[in-house]
C-alpha cells in the first residue's frame, strides 16, 4: 500500500519531467529557425503548453485537498492557492481562445489580465499565512537568513524600479493604462518573489521544511518569469516561442509537485497514525 500511495508523487515528477523536457525541446528547435515560432502549429503549441501545465498544479493540489483533516495548519493555504491556480487556468486558457480558437490578436487589457490580476491576492496570503503560522506547520524561523533576505528584497525592488517600472512611468508615449498595469503586475510579482524568499531562506528548515521550500520555489519562478517579460516586452524584445516562457511551466509544474509532495506527507503520517 505505502508503495501504491509512494507512486503518485514519482509518477508526477516523471510526467513533469518528459512534458518539461519537450517543451524545451520545441522552444529550443523554434530558437534555433527549425520551427516558425509565428507559425500557426507552433502558436498552438506554445498556447496549449501553459494550459496543461496549470491543469496539472490544479490536478494535484485537488489531490492534495482530499486528504486533509479539518483544521489541519495547511488546509486554507492550499485551498487559497488551488483559487489563484484555477484563476490563472481561466486566464491561460482565454489566452488560447483568443490567439488560437478565436485567431485573433488579445486585446489589451483583456479577460486574461482581469483573471491574472485576480490570482494575486489569494497567492500572496497564502504565502503571509506560510510565515505567520510557521510555528504550526512546524517550521522554525532561521534567523541567520532573515538579515541576508530582507537585503536581498530590498536590492531587487530597487533593481525592478530602475530597469522594469522607471522607463514605463517615464514614457511621455506610454497610455494611462500602461503606466497603470505593467506597473500593477510587476509589483504584485515583487510582493510574490519577496514572500516566496523570506519562506525559502527563512522558513524552509527541519524535517517539514521541503514542501514549502517546493513551493516557495514556484513562486519564484512565477514572479522572475513575469518580471523579465515585462521588462523584455517594453523594450520590444519578447517574441513568441521565448525560452522566459518555460519559466511560467517550471513554476505550475513546481506547484503541482509540491503538492503531491504534500499529499505524499500527509498519507505517510496517516499510516504512522493507524499502526
Amino acid at each position: 500500500m505505502k508503495e501504491c500511495r509512494a507512486s503518485w508523487l514519482q509518477l508526477g515528477i516523471v510526467i513533469a519531467l518528459v512534458f518539461f523536457s519537450a517543451a524545451f525541446l520545441l522552444y529550443t528547435l523554434a530558437f534555433y529557425g527549425y520551427l516558425n515560432p509565428e507559425g500557426r502549429a507552433c502558436v498552438f503549441l506554445f498556447d496549449l503548453l501553459p494550459v496543461i501545465a496549470a491543469t496539472f498544479s490544479v490536478a494535484a493540489v485537488l489531490a492534495l485537498l482530499r486528504n486533509f483533516r479539518k483544521g489541519d495548519p495547511p488546509r486554507l493555504i492550499w485551498r487559497l492557492i488551488l483559487v489563484s491556480l484555477v484563476l490563472d487556468l481561466g486566464a491561460e486558457f482565454t489566452w488560447f481562445v483568443y490567439e488560437v480558437l478565436a485567431g485573433t490578436e488579445v486585446p489589451y487589457p483583456s479577460l486574461a489580465d482581469a483573471l491574472w490580476l485576480a490570482a494575486y491576492p489569494p497567492f500572496i496570503v497564502a504565502l503571509a499565512l506560510v510565515i505567520t503560522g510557521s510555528r504550526k506547520l512546524g517550521l522554525p524561523m532561521r534567523k541567520g537568513y532573515a538579515a541576508a533576505s530582507l537585503a536581498l528584497i530590498i536590492g531587487i525592488l530597487v533593481a525592478i524600479t530602475l530597469l522594469v517600472t522607471r522607463p514605463i512611468f517615464t514614457d511621455a508615449e506610454a497610455s494611462l493604462l500602461d503606466k497603470a498595469i505593467n506597473p500593477a503586475y510587476v509589483y504584485l510579482d515583487f510582493a510574490l518573489l519577496a514572500l516566496a524568499l523570506v519562506v525559502a531562506m527563512t522558513f524552509s528548515g527541519g524535517p517539514h521544511g521541503g514542501q514549502w521550500f517546493l513551493l516557495s520555489s514556484a513562486f519564484m519562478f512565477f514572479s522572475v518569469a513575469d518580471i523579465i517579460f515585462a521588462y523584455l516586452s517594453w523594450q520590444g524584445l519578447y517574441s513568441s516561442g521565448n525560452h522566459i516562457d518555460l519559466l511560467w511551466l517550471c513554476g505550475y509544474l513546481l506547484m503541482g509537485i509540491a503538492a503531491l509532495n504534500q499529499r505524499e506527507i500527509l498519507l505517510q503520517e496517516k499510516v504512522r497514525f493507524v499502526a
